[in-house]
């Protein structure tokens, strides 16, 4: 009897394993339509308000960045491999890994294209011709 009641739980305990390993799988595999951000943009004008990122999990495959528009309001998905995406996510994983606030992330820096370069080294020269045709004088 004794024995009869040790290959029962065994049994029971075999068939608990089975069960609890199947329900684990079943909640890993990805599971289509339940993402954040059916669809993206490739980049966004305007200052934002908000950034959150989503890591990819069971109900997505794929890294949802979600930006707030500062003026409308509007929450608008982003393409995680544009990049203005990327940009967001590098910084976002490193804030979080610093423990530093998120907004940090939202202002954008303007890139200064050749024309101001020019712009800006011109004026530095007429600077300096004013001022050394007035020393010689």
């Amino acid at each position: 009897m004794a024995l009869y009641l040790q290959s029962v739980c065994q049994l029971a305990f075999l068939s608990i394993c089975c069960v609890l390993i199947t329900v684990r799988e079943s909640h890993s595999t990805f599971v289509p339509g339940r993402c954040a951000c059916p669809s993206t943009k490739q980049g966004v004008r305007g200052h934002l308000k908000d950034l959150t990122v989503h890591p990819k999990n069971p109900n997505c495959d794929t890294v949802a960045v979600i930006v707030t528009l500062r003026n409308t309001g509007v929450k608008l998905c982003l393409n995680p491999e544009a990049p203005l995406g990327k940009q967001l996510i590098r910084c976002w994983n490193r804030a979080q890994k610093l423990g530093r606030d998120v907004n940090v992330c939202l202002r954008r820096r303007r890139k200064n294209k050749r024309g101001g370069q020019q712009r800006q080294r011109s004026k530095l020269l007429r600077s300096r011709g004013n001022t050394s045709s007035s020393n010689s004088q």
